[in-house]
């Protein structure tokens, strides 16, 4: 068994939103094309001119609402991210008719570079490293195709497995299939038990997702 810590936003992300919602200007107010910072493309080298977007996502709430929590609720809490503390409404106003934010979600990928570790703690005893994406895959936002390489420490990382499969935020525990390994475990098979922990104690800035894994496996 092994805990993931997946980090979004904040000072030390471990994941990254790369498409998707992130890209969408119906969502984020942006021009097409435009510099990810909101500035409007300067026309003959001229100085950049911010496009005063009032896009549903920002550099504030894109981290609650692109993670492994799933959370999509219309009010989310900022825990310091970029030096702001409490409430960011996103203002139902500003969702296109007939959709909801969870439909905005769907197809959005992030990459990831998670640390392992023994226990529900970012400072506890050091596993691995988990390297892949996933993708929102559910229309509704509530599921998450994942697939990554968890490398151990303890073989100097040459001992890896690879997972694949649906997580899903609604329910208690998802399933991973086992899809292989290298090192020790060579032609490994089998399965993991996901479940989602909110972070106790949480030793980062950033919007952090504790994931649980049992893994249950042969080779």
């Amino acid at each position: 068994m092994f805990f993931m810590h997946d980090i979004l936003g904040g000072s030390n992300p471990t994941a990254r939103a790369m498409t998707g919602i992130v890209n969408s200007p119906a969502a984020n107010g942006q021009l097409p094309f435009a510099k990810p910072n909101g500035a409007v493309l300067p026309y003959n080298n001229g100085v950049p001119q911010n496009n005063n977007n009032n896009g549903i996502i920002n550099n504030n709430n894109i981290p609650f609402l692109t993670g492994l929590s799933g959370t999509t609720s219309n009010v989310a809490q900022n825990n310091g991210i970029n030096g702001g503390f409490g409430n960011f409404p996103i203002n139902s106003g500003q969702l296109q008719p007939g959709s909801v934010l969870q439909n905005l979600m769907f197809g959005t990928m992030s990459v990831f570079d998670d640390e392992l570790t023994e226990g529900h703690e970012l400072s506890s005893g050091l596993v691995g490293k988990a390297q892949g994406f996933y993708v929102v895959s559910s229309e509704d936002g509530t599921s998450q195709t994942m697939g990554f390489t968890a490398m151990f420490e303890s073989g100097s990382y040459a001992d890896s497995l690879s997972f694949f499969g649906v997580h899903r935020t609604a329910v208690s525990e998802s399933h991973l299939a086992i899809m292989g390994g290298t090192g020790k475990y060579v032609n490994a098979k089998g399965f993991a038990i996901v479940k989602t922990f909110p972070a106790s104690n949480q030793q980062t800035d950033g919007a952090e997702t504790l994931l649980q894994f049992t893994v249950y496996l042969t080779y």
